[in-house]
């Protein structure tokens, strides 16, 4: 990737739109790296999630996708791209979902000298053929300052 790995502090914002069961929103900080090489873009974190121990996950934003890898007790690639469905198998303790996710709206922007930036990505998702579940993920990421 880069030559160089930056230590970032990260804040994540996820919105779920369940018209059934009612809206989830998560905020989380995490601690992780940041990474460029040319137009590829990576952010790399891990999170200790209740009951499930610890999952690592990878985000890399290209000109016209954005994907996240999980790997750990929770595993999946997940694929964005506007204008197309994708789809991914979610491995889960509980078991594994087929997961087809329809993206809305993506964007990157990256702050001075590339020590900042933020990820917004609008999307649906099916999982295992029911219903669709409206996403809206927001991610900041700063350069961590000794």
């Amino acid at each position: 990737m880069s030559s160089e790995k930056i230590p970032i502090h990260i804040k994540i914002d996820t919105e779920i739109v369940d018209e059934e069961h009612g809206n989830e929103n998560i905020t989380r900080t995490e601690h992780g790296t940041y990474a460029r090489k040319g137009h590829i873009h990576m952010i790399q974190y891990e999170e200790e999630m209740e009951d499930l121990g610890n999952v690592a996950t990878t985000i890399v934003v290209q000109d016209d996708r954005v994907s996240i890898k999980r790997e750990g007790s929770l595993q999946m690639h997940q694929v964005f791209r506007i204008g197309s469905s994708t789809e991914c198998v979610y491995h889960h303790p509980f078991g594994k979902f087929r997961m087809e996710t329809t993206t809305h709206h993506m964007q990157f922007v990256k702050g001075i000298g590339n020590r900042s930036g933020r990820i917004y990505l609008n999307y649906d998702v099916v999982l295992n053929e029911q219903e669709p579940r409206r996403h809206t993920f927001e991610l900041h990421f700063q350069e961590e300052v000794a």
